[in-house]
Formats: C-alpha cells, sequence, structure tokens
C-alpha cells in the first residue's frame, strides 16, 4: 500500500521562496511548468542542491586536500546529508513535529544504504581501477537520487499519524 507526502503546495510558507524564484523575469518562462507539478520541482531543486554538494566536497577533497576516493566520498556523504536532511526537513517533508534527532538519526541510517553503493563503486573504479572519480559520481548521481528518494519517503518523513494508521 503507498503512502502520500500529503504536501499542500498552496499552503506551505517554505514554499514561497520557489514562488519568488519562478516569478523572476527570465525564470518566469517556466512558470507554468513549475505550477503544473509544484512540489515535485521543489523536490528536485532540494536534491540538485544536495547533489552538487556532495560532488563538489568530492571533488574538493580529492584534488585540494589529495584524498583517495573513497574517503573523500564518505566525508562528502557526511557533510551532504547534513545538508540535504536540514534542506527536506525543513522546505519539503516539514516534519517539525517530530524529534529532530530521530528524524536525523533515520535518515541517516537510511542513507548508509546509498553510502554503502557510493563507497563500493567508487573504491572499484577509482582506487582500482583507476578511473576519473570526476566521471564516477556523475554516473552515481541517477542511482543515489532514486535510491534516496524512495527510502525518504517510505521510511524517514512520515507523520506520526501515518505511521499508526
Amino acid at each position: 500500500m503507498e503512502e502520500k507526502q500529503n504536501i499542500d503546495v498552496n499552503n506551505k510558507p517554505q514554499f514561497a521562496v520557489f514562488d519568488w524564484i519562478v516569478s523572476l523575469p527570465i525564470i518566469r518562462i517556466v512558470k507554468p511548468l513549475y505550477e503544473w507539478k509544484k512540489a515535485f520541482w521543489i523536490y528536485c531543486f532540494l536534491g540538485f542542491i544536495s547533489t552538487v554538494s556532495n560532488y563538489i566536497f568530492t571533488i574538493v577533497f580529492t584534488e585540494t586536500f589529495k584524498m583517495y576516493g573513497t574517503l573523500a566520498n564518505i566525508l562528502a556523504w557526511v557533510l551532504s546529508t547534513l545538508i540535504s536532511f536540514i534542506l527536506f526537513r525543513y522546505f519539503y517533508f516539514d516534519r517539525t513535529n517530530n524529534s529532530f534527532i530521530n528524524e536525523l538519526l533515520k535518515f541517516a541510517s537510511a542513507r548508509i544504504f546509498t553510502l554503502g553503493v557510493e563507497t563500493v563503486s567508487v573504491l572499484l573504479f577509482v582506487d582500482v581501477l583507476g578511473f576519473d572519480i570526476k566521471i564516477v559520481k556523475l554516473i552515481l548521481i541517477p542511482v543515489t537520487a532514486i535510491l534516496n528518494y524512495f527510502i525518504s519517503k517510505i521510511f524517514v518523513f512520515k507523520n506520526k499519524e501515518e505511521k499508526q494508521a
């Protein structure tokens, strides 16, 4: 049985920022598409910020600090997971009625699976086979994005009422 995240796109003050961005002159052209599936596009935008932060942290750690790909990936994951949790909790799922620490621990625990997928892939393709980490991370982005979406939706951001139903 599929449970829905009841996101009321018209009554969320957090969405006002996105509404304002879409009303800017150059971006206004996409407003009909944005209005059609507002919650979806906001989820994608927040996921994009999280993904870009993970990618940038990984590159900075490998190129500036000369870390092995696996270690850089793990540190980037920790930082981007924290960023992602905060963004999704307050701007998308709006589950402020639940315990912050409880949800953070569930969020990080659920994402450990995708950390494992990424870490094994980076270890194999970058550290062992010598592929460029930039390319490997770009290939991993859609895989981890899809997995993270379903993990967050199903296991992490549920209202207390949804859990009891």
